[in-house]
């Protein structure tokens, strides 16, 4: 329990902070999962593109705004577009 007003405020603050980091970093996972899901289906290639774009940009604005560091971003980025390169590969030999 807080003994001041400011100390309330900032365990508030707190509170708040990590209910919004917690939800970011939740919606990363799901947009990552889906984005691996649906290459594993072998679903088509431009709507596959399409979330992946959506994907790294949320995890770049989240990697700039401080939910997750910049390298975390970087690698999650890198592994997502190399999962999708090579299904964009198959489709192209298939």
């Amino acid at each position: 329990m807080a003994n001041t007003v400011s100390a309330a405020k900032n365990a508030r603050k707190a509170n708040a902070r990590h209910t919004r980091r917690v939800a970011v970093k939740s919606e990363l996972k799901t947009l990552r999962r889906k984005v691996l899901q649906m290459v594993q289906d072998k679903e088509p290639v431009a709507e596959v593109q399409t979330m992946l774009r959506s994907a790294c940009k949320k995890l770049a604005t989240a990697a700039s705004n401080g939910y997750i560091h910049k390298r975390t971003a970087s690698r999650k980025i890198g592994r997502s577009m190399k999962a999708v390169h090579k299904l964009t590969l198959q489709t192209k030999t298939a």
